[in-house]
């Protein structure tokens, strides 16, 4: 019995989920949905494109706020590698990946992303809902996608009444309606209450030591001849 317990731990995603300073910020691990027939597609030689999704909701199901990643991935049948370009609130980056294996263990995993503004300390219930699609979007779908991404500049208030990225997005996807995905992995974090979410340590500069107090030399002993006052 505790050796499945364990078993399935092992098999399940990880969630984290805190107060920032100026947003709530979602941690995630996916890789424990990943399987055989995901890897097999990727090392097709076709292009795959991934759509990883977290949304925070409310206990009423309405849309708080949520992050996107986008990959297009191709495995290079003779270098024997996976190409990939992969779009998100951070921008756009191309990257190389010596197996599917590396590249599927960093796409999975997200780690302190904004994904909403903070919400209020009171009794209301949150969870977090991600989801893995792949080959969901049009290529004019995707290329909206990425123009929508391509707007958000670095270090853009969390400021859902401004426009910016966290209050666009329940808007954005409202409105792109993907189409049907080939695949599409889904997971739900445990809920959690509003004036129960931890608060994220800050991180400050580093402390410097203490400085050493200055080493003073012992007193030197004086020889007995030099004590004397050279009486006989």
């Amino acid at each position: 019995m505790i050796l499945a317990l364990a078993a399935a731990l092992l098999m399940s995603p990880t969630f984290w989920i805190e107060r920032g300073e100026r947003a709530i910020l979602a941690s995630a691990d996916l890789q424990p949905l990943i399987d055989a027939d995901l890897q097999r597609r990727l090392t097709s030689g076709l292009t795959t494109t991934l759509v990883l999704t977290l949304q925070l909701r409310d206990e009423n199901d309405q849309l708080v706020g949520g992050t996107i990643r986008v990959a297009r991935a191709r495995y290079d049948l003779w270098h024997e590698q996976v190409s990939v370009v992969i779009d998100g609130p951070d921008g756009s980056r191309t990257e190389t990946y010596a197996s599917v294996n590396l590249f599927l263990r960093a796409f999975a995993r997200v780690r302190s992303a904004a994904i909403a503004p903070l919400v209020p300390r009171d009794a209301r219930v949150y969870q977090l809902h991600a989801s893995l699609e792949v080959n969901p979007l049009s290529d004019a779908q995707l290329a909206r996608m990425r123009r929508w991404l391509a707007q958000s500049p670095e270090g853009t208030e969390l400021d859902p009444l401004n426009g910016t990225l966290l209050g666009s997005f329940v808007r954005f996807f409202d409105n792109l309606k993907p189409g049907v995905a080939e695949r599409r992995i889904t997971a739900v974090a445990h809920p959690v209450r509003g004036d129960r979410m931890p608060s994220a340590q800050p991180v400050g500069p580093p402390i410097a030591p203490p400085s050493s107090a200055p080493v003073t030399a012992p007193p030197t002993a004086t020889p007995a001849s030099e004590a004397s006052d050279g009486s006989p």
